[in-house]
């Protein structure tokens, strides 16, 4: 009698494992040993990892486009390295390490590399230097756009307190534009009722006092001449979080949230319709879905809550909402981004904020310009206009933290040139990054090293 059941020896686990490598159903041992269950092939899911271990990767091909990135073994501690192959679009190899030692011995065991497309960390140039010195390097474009922004960030930051002012200019330039609302002087004499704050809004406030006890001490230590690693230590704070204390102007706030309602557009006939003695939300939203607006009870219910509270019996007198996209704090980053977007694209409020912007603090709308143009030199290529650009970032009347930032620049400036000339980047390898991050979630706590580069590799 034909045996039924063969067990899965080392003979038949390479065609099995391509075939459930390539079907994508080999995320853990027992998912692929049910799979080996039903085609006749019974295993316990340690020996089905255990060969997967033991199985021959194919060789790969000479490798002439390198691109070197990290990803995260454990976020925040341990990092490894990928490497992908730019030309065939698929990785050649992971390194359990983020070093310039690791990179190095793989490229001295592959001469064949003749372009590698890296960031601008320290350990892949180092490494890339020293293990193919002949190969050209190519700064990836899109880490050069982040440390801009990075760098532009850190620029805003020192101006919180002149971006607030421009924000209640801004606020006040809307309200103007709105009917004003009809108020009712208070009675001489008449005591009015304290704000009653919630428990969030309690600890709120016992945050911000702690923050700005930090900020006063680090402030008071920084007027005593000790230095910023030191003052770190002492307090407990990141140096970057001490050094933005140090140069910030004014007390740096937290940014307020700015949120955004489905209802914002139609708020002009909500409010006509509750003006006219409209209060019911279910009638408001009914009106509002025959005019072919996708809203629910809930939204309209949301919306007039607020006018309900204010007056719930006589029309209500109030002033007309604005639906400004700029908060009365906005953080930093989004303030660079504005700063950072081309006038054709932003809105009418931002367009009014920017300007205000370059009004209170004209060396930040000198920093901006600056940034606008390396973004639309690496943009659009123009390695013509390198020696322009660094030359004004270098100029002392220059923000200093662009002055650092074309210091780093000029010492990569070959690689910075080839990103401005070269096709490659590493826009692929960020996508290779991805699917090693769903590979890795997929195993859970079985994701160790050499496993994950097995599958990684192997279903490449």
């Amino acid at each position: 009698m034909e045996e039924r059941f063969v067990r899965l020896g080392k003979v038949g686990v390479k065609p099995f494992i391509d075939g459930v490598y390539k079907a994508g159903k080999l995320n853990l041992g027992e998912p692929g040993a049910r799979l080996a269950s039903h085609l006749a092939m019974p295993t316990s899911p340690d020996t089905l990892l255990r060969r997967i271990r033991e199985a021959h990767l194919p060789v790969p091909m000479p490798v002439r486009v390198l691109g070197v990135d990290d990803w995260a073994l454990r976020k925040g501690q341990r990092y490894g390295t990928i490497l992908c192959d730019l030309e065939r679009r698929r990785p050649v190899d992971l390194l359990p390490e983020r070093s310039a030692e690791a990179l190095k011995r793989w490229l001295r065991n592959h001469p064949e590399v003749q372009i590698i497309s890296r960031d601008r960390g320290d350990d892949y140039i180092k490494g890339a230097s020293e293990g193919a010195p002949y190969a050209v390097q190519v700064a990836d474009r899109w880490h050069l756009l982040r440390n801009l922004q990075e760098t532009l960030t850190r620029v805003v930051d020192r101006y919180q307190g002149k971006i607030r002012e421009a924000a209640r200019a801004v606020a006040g330039i809307l309200n103007s534009q709105q009917p004003k609302a009809k108020t009712t002087a208070p009675v001489q004499g008449e005591q009015l009722e304290p704000t009653v704050l919630t428990k969030y809004q309690e600890r709120q406030q016992q945050r911000r006092a702690r923050r700005l006890a930090r900020f006063e001490q680090v402030r008071e230590l920084h007027r005593q001449n000790v230095s910023l690693q030191s003052i770190g230590r002492r307090l407990g704070l990141h140096r970057s979080t001490v050094r933005r204390f140090v140069r910030a102007e004014v007390f740096p706030e937290r940014a307020s949230r700015l949120t955004f309602r489905r209802t914002d557009p139609l708020i002009d006939y909500i409010r006509r319709r509750w003006d006219e003695g409209c209060r019911n939300a279910v009638q408001l939203t009914d009106e509002l879905k025959a005019q072919g607006f996708q809203v629910s009870y809930h939204m309209v219910r949301r919306r007039v809550f607020d006018w309900r509270l204010a007056d719930p019996a006589a029309p209500p007198e109030h002033a007309a909402e604005t639906t400004s996209r700029i908060p009365a704090r906005p953080s930093s980053k989004r303030v660079t981004w504005l700063l950072l977007k081309k006038v054709q694209e932003l809105e009418t409020d931002e367009r009014i904020f920017v300007e205000e912007v370059g009004k209170q603090c004209p060396a930040l709308q000198d920093a901006a310009t600056l940034a606008r143009a390396f973004m639309t030199m690496v943009q659009d290529r123009q390695p013509e206009a390198w020696q322009e650009w660094l030359k004004s970032a270098r100029d002392p009347a220059a923000a200093t933290e662009f002055g650092t930032f074309a210091k780093g620049l000029q010492a990569d400036e070959q690689a910075v040139r080839a990103a401005l000339t070269l096709e490659w980047s590493n826009g692929q390898v960020e996508g290779q990054i991805n699917r090693l991050k769903t590979i890795k979630r997929q195993m859970y706590g079985r994701a160790r090293f050499d496993l994950l580069r097995q599958r990684v590799l192997h279903a490449a």
